[in-house]
């Protein structure tokens, strides 16, 4: 609800496009900080329920605010206050699956497809209650959610304690030479769908798809998606984790690749699925090498690195594209495509170094 319909509440309540897009990109800019900072407070509390309602309720009533808010100022602010809560939650989750993943309580991928299916679902329900209500009344749909999801917190599972860690610091594990490149290669995949995210749609209309067509494309790319994430206990047990974010490289190589010559509609189909791969298979892997190399005790830390890092380059990659485009048209997917194709090998690279067996465990439960 808040990524396709947010701004249209802020156009509503009279803010000028600068205004808007400074309302857009404060949230990345809180996040920098926000994310690690929690990841921290996460680790060394270890209460992963109440950390989670707080976040869920500090983020509802920063957007009440922004909804009672009267001035652009005053928007921005709430914003930015919301922001603090709700921008580390994807993170943490994440670090609490994994927790779960290691007392074979949950399949990580069978949990997370419920997220792309929701993306859809908000999407259709929004759409619907816009037709029904002002555009101001928006930011309530993005309120309700985030209340639903604070009060719910407090019905996720009790953890045990965390597990002590072996004779190496948590610290060191961190830092260690397989996870930071496996981080970096995982940020340089997702940030080489920047161009597609921002642009895609409006590339697509230049071109003369209508919104129909477009609108089933990008639904092709979550259905994918949710196969993925649907199956993704097999695939960490098949494929190492590395791997799999190496198979995301090499699908953004192919997809972007062939994304800027323009290829025909009917082609755009497999490309277009191939979303499961490059945003799904790196999302897994890289949780999956969090849980395979990172202790407990670090486990809000290792997930705040992994997304401040992919923030940062999504943000750049973002900044960039919008040049690139006005300049290359189409051709700005090359940009993309070389992306992926250094993601992939850093993944590779990273394989190549010395594993060790790490605190980890598996994310499925046993069938």
């Amino acid at each position: 609800m808040y990524q396709p319909f947010f701004p249209v509440f802020l156009a509503a309540r009279g803010l000028s496009p600068e205004a808007i897009g400074l309302a857009i990109a404060v949230p990345t800019l809180v996040k920098l900080a926000a994310t690690p900072a929690t990841g921290v407070l996460w680790d060394r509390l270890d209460r992963p329920r109440a950390i989670l309602a707080v976040l869920g309720l500090g983020a509802a009533a920063g957007f009440a605010l922004a909804g009672l808010s009267g001035s652009a100022l005053a928007i921005l602010l709430a914003v930015a206050f919301s922001a603090l809560f709700w921008t580390p939650i994807f993170s943490l989750l994440d670090a609490f699956a994994v927790r779960l993943g290691r007392l074979a309580a949950v399949d990580y991928g069978r949990a997370r497809l419920w997220g792309s299916a929701a993306f859809i679902a908000g999407n259709l329900l929004a759409g619907i209650a816009l037709g029904l209500l002002p555009d101001a009344a928006i930011i309530w749909l993005i309120v309700a959610p985030f209340l639903l999801f604070g009060l719910s917190a407090w019905a996720l599972p009790t953890l045990p304690p965390p597990r002590p860690a072996p004779a190496e610091a948590a610290e060191a594990r961190i830092v260690s030479a397989p996870l930071v490149l496996g981080i970096t290669a995982a940020a340089l995949v997702q940030a080489s769908h920047a161009t597609f995210y921002a642009l895609g749609s409006v590339h697509w209309t230049g071109i003369g798809y209508g919104p129909g067509l477009i609108g089933i494309l990008w639904s092709l790319g979550v259905i994918a998606e949710i196969v993925l994430f649907t199956f993704g206990g097999r695939a960490v047990e098949k494929f190492s984790a590395l791997m799999l974010v190496a198979f995301g490289g090499l699908a953004a190589l192919v997809r972007f690749a062939a994304m800027a010559f323009d290829p025909p509609a009917a082609w755009l189909i497999p490309l277009q699925l191939l979303h499961g791969l490059t945003f799904g298979a790196t999302h897994l892997g890289l949780v999956a090498l969090i849980a395979a190399t990172v202790p407990d005790r670090a486990l809000g830390r290792a997930q705040g690195l992994a997304s401040t890092a992919i923030s940062l380059a999504v943000g750049l990659a973002t900044l960039a594209c919008g040049p690139l485009y006005s300049a290359y048209g189409a051709a700005a997917y090359l940009a993309s495509a070389a992306m992926g194709a250094l993601g992939l090998v850093l993944a590779l690279f990273a394989l190549a170094q010395p594993q060790s067996s790490g605190p980890g465990g598996k994310m499925r439960a046993p069938s």
